[in-house]
């Protein structure tokens, strides 16, 4: 199953490789500033409010190690595609992916031992297995898409639709399965933590739309990387730290109860950005 998944993230990676512009990856390089935003809402922010939200909670133990390792895991490999659909600029989606998957290899590990600490307990995360990680489920497959694109020009872009394609289909066949075989477990452990899910996903919104500056799309942009978080990394954390934990189902309803509350958002930022005289363009493969 693991194999499966890494392989449908890789391909809707690769895909969004295909469609990337190398100029565009230095958008927010070129802008120390924005370098700054992103640690600060990404792995400063949504750690505190981690912190806080479980220190305050009476939800179920599982619940607040997911919220924790989710509030470590603080990259997306999927979010280009999901900034192309609210209509951010196809650059800046690509450079904040990097640049936040570039910082996590440091600040991953960094900030697992801080939380850790904060509730005695060692959360040691190498950097190597970070970097392992986000290698296969983004750099890589994201590099092997440009490749495409710079040897076979406009000729690439169907593979990457077909690549997309195939990847929504699988990876929506697995979420569809994990869910009706845990449907039980996660229904009642999202009800039961409600009002931490919905804390955790709003305040993640919050931080990032704070932070992200005047501009409407790049505002955007980060509130939506700031509650998008990364699972894979997210399970190799709790794999190595706690063992004999059933983390799944807490995941999975942590996931689901932050995109339910993000649609709000998203439909108003989407129709926000759709509004403006200068709205970035979208391709048509990026839906």
């Amino acid at each position: 199953m693991k194999v499966i998944v890494a392989g449908a993230i890789m391909l809707q990676v690769l895909a969004v490789g295909v469609q990337a512009e190398p100029a565009g990856l230095l958008s927010c390089v070129r802008r120390p500033l924005w370098v700054v935003r992103i640690i600060a809402a990404m792995f400063v922010g949504v750690p505190a409010l981690a912190v806080a939200l479980v220190k305050l909670s009476d939800a179920p133990v599982g619940m607040k190690v997911s919220i924790l390792l989710m509030a470590i895991a603080a990259i997306a490999p999927l979010l280009p595609r999901k900034l192309f659909k609210i209509g951010v600029d196809a650059g800046f989606a690509d450079s904040l992916s990097v640049v936040t998957m570039v910082l996590a290899i440091p600040l991953v590990p960094i900030t697992a031992m801080v939380l850790g600490a904060q509730f005695g307990r060692d959360m040691v995360v190498p950097a190597g297995s970070v970097a392992a990680t986000l290698a296969q489920t983004f750099l890589v497959p994201f590099a092997v898409g440009m490749g495409f694109k710079a040897v076979f020009g406009k000729r690439a872009l169907p593979l990457g639709e077909w690549a997309n394609t195939i990847s929504v289909i699988i990876i929506g066949a697995i979420v569809l399965v994990l869910v009706i075989a845990q449907r039980g477990t996660i229904l009642a452990v999202l009800w039961q933590s409600l009002p931490l899910v919905v804390g955790f996903a709003v305040g993640s919104l919050m931080i990032g739309h704070a932070v992200g500056g005047p501009d409407p799309a790049e505002r955007t942009a980060l509130a939506i990387a700031t509650v998008t978080r990364h699972p894979g990394l997210c399970l190799l954390i709790a794999t190595a730290t706690f063992p004999n934990l059933q983390v799944l189902p807490p995941i999975l309803s942590l996931i689901i109860g932050c995109t339910v509350v993000s649609i709000p958002y998203t439909a108003w930022r989407k129709r926000v950005l759709g509004a403006r005289p200068h709205a970035a363009p979208r391709t048509a493969s990026a839906g």
